[in-house]
């Protein structure tokens, strides 16, 4: 990973540019360039590839991401990984936490310390911090849809103040164009979702899946068994609450920790 951030901030200062203004020109925060650069974050395969368009590098820096990203990612993550970086819309489905792309750092962090298990945390904190950028990257976001149970909302992960910021957070992301949050009310009784977590991600032409299991993440490239998992998706969403009346139960959660 030396060799990605010594790369970026050598191309930076070669052009004179400062964090705040390459990240402008690529689409991120100037935070998010020092991150890189001290070697915290991974840019995603879109943000390398403007990169190397500013810097006029090839594909250099898309290579050399790639590289750090396949050393920092558990092995069963990394197909899955790449589809999600590449994919135009991502579809999750969360029965008992908040989806990593929605997560605060508070919150994430004290998910992969309790539950794990992960050789070091920071950096695991890190890199799924890092795959936030697909939702809120200015060029190209990925549309973002989520249905969550309603025991997401009340499940305790860290502190109340913890809950307090992750639920404060998890409502604002409504007010992004391309994130939509649903829940699912108690009410539903027993839905199809209750069998686990799932994702559904569509890259370029092709459909793919993601099932979160105990023995690592399975990703899903069966056309057949990803036909299965969106007839799963059309059952979980037909229950779920509208966005304004969702986005309102998450408000009202959110105080309850307060």
């Amino acid at each position: 990973m030396i060799d990605l951030q010594e790369a970026i901030r050598k191309e930076r200062t070669a052009r004179g540019l400062s964090q705040e203004q390459l990240g402008a020109l690529v689409g991120v925060s100037g935070s998010s360039i020092g991150s890189y650069e001290a070697g915290r974050l991974i840019p995603v395969p879109a943000i390398a590839k403007a990169l190397d368009g500013v810097f006029e590098t090839g594909d250099r820096i898309q290579r050399l991401a790639a590289q750090a990203r396949g050393q920092s990612i558990a092995p069963f993550l990394r197909s899955w990984a790449e589809n999600e970086a590449q994919a135009s819309i991502l579809r999750y489905f969360e029965l008992s936490v908040v989806p990593g792309l929605l997560q605060t750092e508070a919150y994430a962090r004290q998910l992969l310390t309790d539950v794990g298990p992960v050789d070091d945390v920071e950096t695991a904190l890190a890199n799924r911090l890092a795959r936030q950028e697909i939702i809120i990257r200015a060029e190209s976001p990925a549309h973002f849809v989520a249905v969550l149970d309603r025991s997401v909302l009340h499940r305790q992960i860290g502190s109340p103040d913890v809950m307090v910021e992750q639920l404060t957070a998890l409502a604002a992301a409504c007010d992004r164009p391309n994130v939509r949050v649903h829940v699912v009310p108690a009410t539903a009784g027993a839905y199809a979702g209750l069998n686990g977590p799932f994702v559904l991600g569509t890259v370029h032409d092709r459909r793919v899946g993601y099932l979160d299991t105990h023995f690592g993440g399975e990703p899903i490239d069966d056309p057949q068994r990803v036909r299965r998992l969106e007839q799963v998706w059309e059952d979980v969403r037909s229950h779920a609450l509208p966005i304004a009346e969702s986005r309102e139960m998450i408000e009202k959660a959110a105080l309850t920790w307060s």
